[in-house]
């Protein structure tokens, strides 16, 4: 800040200033006021006023230029907040408040796509050791010219499931919205999602039951096609004798609620409250070599994302139910649920 600038900053109170004096002498004479007491006056009011000038100037120049320099060390801008100290006048008070919430704000954003980042580079090196069984099982049928249609199926039918993984998770964490939510009936969703999967629930003898399933929900079918999916594999993986699926609808005055049911091992009730957290497999997973934990994780952020809910209702060794619930009102709150 140069004398220049501050001057010009302050010449409504400086011409305000001189109008003050110029009454001051105006009617002084007016009234016939001794000189001297009219110019010990001007004096006092002069003089307080340059001094409140000139020290205003100073301790605004001294934190404007203290706040450039460190401007100028600093490599992250947005960490300027925390260089600084608090100001005693009201505009740079202002400044370090709005500065101290913008670096807040910043920092946050930052650890957050920081998080983003690191779950995202975590899930890809699982990901790829996945991804490398049903290849390499895939290289060894053909090395050994096993050409099996039905083992070569399950294997592709992996792959094209990772895959799938991987492009949801993306998605999921996409800053940008990547759905449309449109009026859909359960029952086409559910059809769909049963013949993108029907190899596996063929080959392993399942029953398909479906209620209710009229129902017309306000979603995007191709990411609850993709939901599905991920709740059939779970149903396949953890089965037992004489599986089935039932696919269920019921609706109260606010929401449809779409439920998936199997009677397979169950979950453990200490398993429950964390089966939707990410690359938890829990007590059954450890069982399994191909459970990631990362399927339900990938639902609880797409369902998040849209406005939906997901929620788990087991006893073990007898049931599971995965139930989504959809809003009734085209326009209802989409706004992430924590």
């Amino acid at each position: 800040m140069t004398g220049k600038t501050f001057l010009k900053e302050k010449r409504i109170s400086i011409c305000s200033f001189i109008v003050f004096i110029l009454a001051v002498i105006f009617l002084g004479l007016l009234f016939q006021a001794l000189y001297a007491y009219i110019v010990i006056v001007v004096f006092l009011a002069c003089t307080g006023f340059l001094l409140s000038l000139g020290m205003e100037y100073y301790r605004k120049k001294a934190f404007y230029q203290d706040l450039e320099a460190k401007l100028q060390q600093l490599d992250k801008k947005y960490l300027i907040a925390e260089m600084m100290e608090c100001p005693e006048f009201l505009e740079g008070k202002i400044l370090y408040e709005t500065l101290y919430e913008t670096d807040k704000s910043m920092n946050e954003r930052i650890n957050e796509m920081e998080d983003n980042v690191r779950e995202f580079k975590e899930y890809i090196e699982m990901w790829i050791h996945q991804i490398k069984l049903p290849i390499a099982g895939l290289t060894l049928m053909n090395y050994n010219k096993n050409y099996d249609e039905e083992k070569q199926r399950v294997q592709l039918h992996r792959l094209n499931h990772y895959v799938e993984q991987i492009l949801f998770f993306a998605r999921a964490d996409a800053p940008q919205k990547d759905y449309l939510l449109k009026k859909t009936r359960l029952e086409d969703i559910v059809n769909k999602a049963v013949v993108e999967n029907k190899d596996l629930l063929i080959d392993n003898k399942f029953q398909i039951r479906k209620q209710g399933l009229d129902a017309e929900v306000y979603t995007d079918s191709k990411w609850m096609i993709f939901m599905l999916g991920q709740v059939i594999h779970n149903s396949i993986k953890y089965k037992k004798e004489q599986p089935y699926l039932l696919f269920q609808a019921e609706q109260d005055d606010a929401v449809i609620r779409l439920t998936v049911e199997d009677h397979g091992v169950g979950i453990p009730e200490s398993d429950i409250g964390r089966i939707f957290d990410k690359t938890f497999t829990g007590e059954n997973g450890r069982k399994h070599d191909y459970a990631t934990g990362m399927g339900l994780f990938i639902c609880k952020k797409l369902c998040n994302k849209m406005g939906h809910k997901i929620y788990a209702e087991s006893e073990q060794g007898e049931y599971t139910r995965i139930c989504f619930e959809f809003g009734k009102n085209p326009y209802y709150d989409t706004r992430i649920q924590r």
